[in-house]
């Protein structure tokens, strides 16, 4: 079994032509979505599913040479979690303050 001469491109070499390039909105994405989890949760959250967004669809209009939907889709995934529990967080914190209020008067 002989091996295919080296056609001088090698896909682990980013730069290379025909190499996508992976997008900073879809990292950014991801990078935000969890953040909105575990630091700030609303305001990360949200920022991370309007950047996952534009993302996908940067990398739909690309015609192949951006790589990173799955970033996208994952940062928008982990973004929806982070506002629902932003949310839960608020609606907690009002009722807790609400049964305080009538449990002391």
């Amino acid at each position: 079994m002989s091996t295919p001469p080296f056609s001088g491109f090698d896909p682990s070499v980013p730069g290379q032509p025909g190499t996508p390039q992976s997008s900073g909105k879809a990292l950014a994405s991801l990078v935000l979505g969890i953040a909105g989890v575990f630091v700030v949760p609303l305001i990360c959250s949200i920022l991370a599913i309007v950047y996952g967004n534009q993302a996908k669809q940067e990398i739909a209009a690309s015609g192949g040479t951006m790589s990173g939907e799955g970033l996208a889709k994952a940062g928008v995934i982990i973004g929806w979690v982070g506002v629902a529990l932003g949310v839960a967080l608020v609606v907690a914190g009002i009722l807790g303050l609400v049964l305080f209020v009538l449990a002391v008067a």
